[in-house]
């Protein structure tokens, strides 16, 4: 069960229609579109049309053939030329996801207890998007405040947009922005990825807030590790479809260099290979996440040790309290996106959630909250 449920997890990653197709076909024997076509007029074809058949099958399975060969070697390639790029975890902190150190020192600078907006302030605008992509957020029609005329109340100011949630969400507020800028855009022929990643560490960070707050830790920190654990799936995914554009170009004019024509026109046919990249981010994703997170450096955001406890695979009883929230809240959050995407039944359903060991409280809390909203409150005055 367990792996069927990762098996439908990956599937939707690329793909919500080819999730519930391959759901669909789970344990039935894969049967080729011209063998279909083949058993059904079996009876009605002669002898010739039989074999024109045959051969057309036995072509298509040879071309077919051909181009996965041709797409391993493009796969293997990627692979080789991604690792020595995975061990430069400056380049990729700086440049592959661009994340600010300031953000790091605003995160810690709201952890304080006396932390103050006029504290603050100075330290948000050394983040240069910050400004802009806040007042998007509290200005949507969701949080828009209404004066006594009926008239909407835009926001315009950093300081008050910094105290529009309230202090104590503001490290929800800055982690969540900053991760919707890092996710990839361009990722044909699957567009719905960047959706994906961010519907996934939405609810993982939803889910370990609740759980932290049942058992009595940090909410916002386990809202930051919740959400930053899915960092590395982001530099995995971008790295993919840049290193695939790089080697596929680089083939295309080596085979048309030495008239290699077959297997050139093999190339313009291949396509970036989801399962790959699911591959590629099981054996490497979470690692980079908890590199980054060791590279942030916060003194006051709590989470580098859970995260490094989490990625060395240690047994349950030797973690820590925020790396068993950190499990649970990964694990729930992957069961209500299967169920939010009738991918897992009701008895799969009750066998998973039970293998959570979830502790008391937490399920009932966490029944009742949107996994797939920020659920913040707008601060009265």
């Amino acid at each position: 069960m367990e792996q069927r449920l990762k098996n439908r997890f990956n599937d939707l990653f690329l793909d919500p229609k080819l999730a519930k197709e391959n759901m669909l076909n789970e344990g039935k024997a894969k049967v080729s579109v011209v063998d279909q076509e083949q058993s059904k007029r079996a009876r009605q074809l002669l002898q010739v049309e039989k074999q024109a058949i045959r051969e057309k099958d036995l072509n298509h399975k040879v071309e077919l053939n051909f181009l996965h060969s041709i797409s391993e070697q493009i796969d293997n390639e990627i692979e080789s030329r991604m690792l020595p790029q995975l061990d430069d975890i400056d380049n990729i902190f700086n440049k592959i996801v661009g994340i600010d150190q300031a953000m790091a020192e605003l995160l810690d600078a709201v952890s304080i207890k006396a932390a103050t907006i006029s504290k603050i302030e100075p330290l948000a605008t050394e983040l240069p998007w910050f400004y802009t992509d806040l007042m998007k957020l509290i200005n949507q029609p969701k949080y828009r405040r209404i004066d006594s005329k009926g008239r909407p109340v835009l926001v315009d100011s950093l300081k008050v947009g910094l105290s529009f949630f309230g202090l104590e969400n503001l490290s929800i507020v800055i982690t969540s922005l900053a991760f919707r800028r890092w996710l990839p855009q361009i990722t044909d022929p699957y567009p719905q990825i960047k959706h994906r990643i961010w519907e996934e560490a939405l609810a993982t960070a939803n889910s370990c807030k609740q759980i932290a707050t049942v058992s009595k830790l940090d909410p916002h920190h386990a809202f930051c590790l919740g959400m930053l654990q899915t960092t590395g799936k982001i530099v995995v995914t971008r790295m993919y479809f840049r290193l695939f554009e790089e080697v596929q170009r680089e083939a295309l004019i080596e085979t048309e260099k030495f008239r290699k024509h077959e297997e050139h026109k093999a190339l313009l046919k291949t396509k970036p290979n989801g399962d790959f990249l699911n591959i590629l981010i099981e054996k490497y994703a979470f690692n980079i996440s908890a590199k980054l997170i060791d590279k942030m450096a916060m003194k006051r955001v709590f989470i580098n040790n859970a995260i490094q406890e989490v990625q060395q695979n240690l047994a349950d009883a030797d973690l820590s309290p925020l790396a068993v929230v950190l499990k649970q809240g990964n694990a729930y959050a992957k069961y209500r996106i299967l169920k939010s995407h009738k991918l897992i039944d009701m008895q799969q359903a009750r066998e998973f959630v039970r293998s959570m060991k979830m502790p008391k409280g937490a399920l009932e809390l966490l029944k009742i909250t949107d996994v797939r909203a920020l659920n913040l409150a707008i601060e009265e005055d």
